[in-house]
């Protein structure tokens, strides 16, 4: 995610979906991990808390799912489809320690920024427009913290 895409004047103005917008997760659906390549980043604690979660020394997760750039940020690797290596075929093999990145989504700068892309989105995002409505305030909040 590109933090320069959201401005704190967008933030603080947020035009278009000052009424909020419906996002649900669809039961079944799978779409937001994977399709495309993309860098899931994650934390210190979020890879700590992953490889807890899956029972396996943190070493020998980091060496199997995360790639280590030379900035020190780190992100999960991705299948030769682009699906996220932790996806199985129930689902998010971790969904109960999913990174931060995948909690937020569909409210990522790179979606919010316009109506447009927001649209955009609900071509691969069938929970986009669909079910509870969050607030403003709280998108807001959300994408001041992915700065």
């Amino acid at each position: 995610m590109d933090p320069d895409l959201i401005s704190d004047a967008h933030l603080a103005d947020s035009p278009w979906y000052k009424s909020g917008v419906k996002f649900s997760c669809q039961s079944g659906c799978v779409r937001c991990c994977g399709g495309a390549p993309g860098d899931v980043f994650v934390s210190r604690a979020e890879v700590d808390a992953i490889a807890a979660h899956m029972n396996i020394p943190v070493q020998e997760f980091e060496d199997s799912f995360v790639r280590h750039y030379s900035s020190g940020r780190m992100s999960l690797t991705e299948r030769r489809n682009g699906d996220c290596i932790l996806l199985n075929e129930k689902g998010c093999g971790v969904y109960d320690v999913r990174p931060q990145q995948c909690r937020d989504y569909p409210f990522w700068p790179e979606v919010m920024k316009s109506v447009f892309a927001w649209i955009k989105e609900a071509d691969r995002c069938p929970g986009i427009n669909v079910g509870e409505i969050h607030a403003a305030p709280k998108i807001a909040d959300l994408l001041r913290s992915q700065k």
